[in-house]
């Protein structure tokens, strides 16, 4: 597969200032959460206090750029910070309605199918994100319904397909008396394709933290490529204003990608990946704290099941985002050159 796609690095506030007007038909992006993942030394990490501010210029700007048919798909989460939510995301919401010209059009949940359980024993696991849709003018907006309607199974067909009832009139055996109920006229509709909910259950992208380059926080591919099918054609232009590692580029065939990564490290990589180059493949390795090599694994799952340390701990440890040691061991992301276990 062939894509057509640029990459630009630098920050993407002021490169979306180049962007014609109306030229965009999808944004799709996941900002930096605040105060969560390190991005690289160029990328500042902002607190929830200042998230706001600091991104709601950029709203302004996709705007501008997006045409009239077009959406922008947002992916975000919150955090908690002293024991309590961070309420940030719905400040967000609300200012972007009163400073902006985007209209919130839907909101969808993103059910991480592996993802990384987390919280202590007072808290639930949290394994969704947000997902919000904005729109320039519904009613011009690109929506392809057809092309996401989903088989019907067990879990989405009500109890039984209901049509008209009329009565029956039987008689027992002796005709004695006559017994009088209601039979349902069922019309079978099972084979009809239905509307798709909005919780979305996407897979994360643990091949692309430990396979090929150390980036804290890719999603996988079946989220772009599907918001892709659902609000665009052939021939249009998608815009990812935080490209990272490229992702949502794999999912532009037979359209135009625009990548913008303020991280060179990852906008280079992102240029090979969607230029389809053969890639260093990276092993998660395990160290004593003596920086001696013990083993090294094909991913952070198979090196869990070996040690018994928490995947997202080991993760946390080789990206520097929580921990230096984790299990008693140092875990770090290498180039493969090692026998794996």
């Amino acid at each position: 597969m062939t894509l057509d796609f640029d990459i630009l690095k630098g920050d993407c506030f002021e490169l979306i200032k180049e962007i014609e007007d109306n030229s965009i038909d999808l944004v799709i992006t996941s900002p930096p959460y605040a105060d969560i993942v390190n991005y690289g030394k160029n990328v500042s990490i902002k607190n929830e206090k200042e998230y706001v501010d600091w991104i709601l210029p950029l709203f302004k700007e996709i705007h501008r750029v997006l045409k009239p048919s077009g959406s922008f798909i947002l992916n975000i989460n919150d955090n908690c910070k002293n024991g309590y939510r961070n309420t940030f995301i719905y400040e967000l919401i609300y200012r972007n309605s009163q400073e902006t010209k985007l209209k919130l059009y839907d909101t969808y949940i993103w059910h991480k199918m592996n993802g990384i359980p987390n919280g202590g024993n007072k808290r639930f696991r949290n394994m969704t994100e947000f997902i919000f849709h904005f729109a320039k003018d519904r009613k011009q907006m690109k929506f392809y319904m057809d092309r996401v309607l989903e088989e019907p199974n067990i879990s989405t067909l009500p109890e039984r397909r209901r049509g008209k009832r009329k009565r029956v009139m039987y008689a027992n055996n002796d005709r004695t008396h006559r017994i009088d109920y209601y039979e349902d006229n069922i019309t079978d509709r099972s084979n009809e394709k239905i509307r798709p909910d909005n919780v979305f259950r996407f897979s994360t992208a643990a091949s692309a933290r430990d396979n090929h380059i150390k980036h804290p926080a890719p999603y996988h591919k079946e989220l772009p490529t599907y918001f892709i099918n659902l609000l665009t054609d052939e021939g249009d232009v998608v815009l990812d204003v935080f490209s990272g590692i490229g992702t949502t580029g794999l999912g532009c065939e037979n359209r135009k990608y625009i990548g913008m990564e303020l991280n060179e490290t990852y906008a280079d990589f992102s240029i090979q990946r969607l230029n389809g180059d053969n890639l260093d493949e990276m092993v998660v390795c395990q160290y004593d704290l003596e920086d001696n090599l013990i083993a090294c694994y094909k991913n952070r799952g198979e090196a869990s099941k070996a040690t018994g340390v928490n995947e997202g701990d080991i993760m946390r440890t080789y990206n520097r985002t929580k921990f230096q040691t984790r299990g008693g061991y140092k875990w770090t992301l290498e180039k493969k050159q090692t026998t794996l276990l």
